[in-house]
């Protein structure tokens, strides 16, 4: 069955299809950055856990031809890639909290290299108002349902304190905001047709704690 679904245009990806080409923009730049003029399908398999047969579907999907035993042209998936992406309507976003995530997610501009263009950056301390974070000067938090407004934004990013995150996810929601990135170490509520991703770092850590005391602790059998 096909991972892309025809939708008129633009064409939309599967879920899983969408997350590959993600990892592909960043293989394929490290590849870049490294002097390489081809990466290769099983090279990309490798870094994605996956078949090799699977990434040559996927460049089919695109539309880059690669070069038997060769790879395909470096120059190529990126340019299929950032086509991808600019077929794929610009998702507005605001993100609210300008402390460490909230600046690093900003100054990557990860949301602008995968369709998502940021509008706004929202923090309640007045001392950081007016100050550049990236492209943006910080505004006041008393303007996040307006400029939600304004810009039609339907995704919300949460980089604040577990305390204050509750409290910005219900306004978000209230102002039409679909789906929430929150970063904050909280489980929030929301309303039905809202849609929440939470990344929590504090529990990653755990499960990297436990990853080496597995690993520190594992015996290696004996060849018979």
């Amino acid at each position: 069955m096909s991972e892309v679904v025809e939708s008129g245009s633009p064409r939309k990806l599967s879920r899983a299809l969408a997350g590959r080409l993600a990892r592909y923009r960043e293989i394929v730049d490290a590849a870049r950055t490294a002097g390489k003029a081809y990466v290769s399908s099983d090279a990309c398999g490798r870094e994605l856990h996956v078949d090799g047969t699977l990434v040559r579907k996927d460049m089919a999907c695109l539309g880059v031809v690669g070069k038997p035993h060769v790879g395909y042209p470096v120059a190529d998936v990126l340019s299929a890639l950032e086509k991808h992406v600019d077929e794929q309507t610009q998702r507005a976003a605001v993100l609210v909290g300008a402390g460490n995530m909230g600046t690093a997610l900003v100054t990557s501009a990860t949301l602008e290299r995968h369709g998502v263009h940021l509008e706004a950056v929202f923090d309640r301390d007045g001392t950081k108002v007016g100050l550049p974070v990236g492209r943006h000067q910080i505004s006041p938090i008393d303007q996040l349902e307006s400029m939600i407004n304004q810009c039609g934004a339907k995704l919300g990013v949460v980089t604040v304190p577990a305390d204050s995150a509750q409290e910005i996810i219900d306004r978000m929601a209230r102002a039409g905001i679909k789906v929430i990135w929150n970063f904050a170490p909280i489980r929030p509520q929301v309303p039905m047709g809202v849609r929440v991703l939470n990344e929590h770092l504090a529990e990653s850590v755990g499960r990297l704690s436990r990853y080496l005391d597995e690993a520190e602790h594992k015996v290696e059998l004996p060849v018979s």
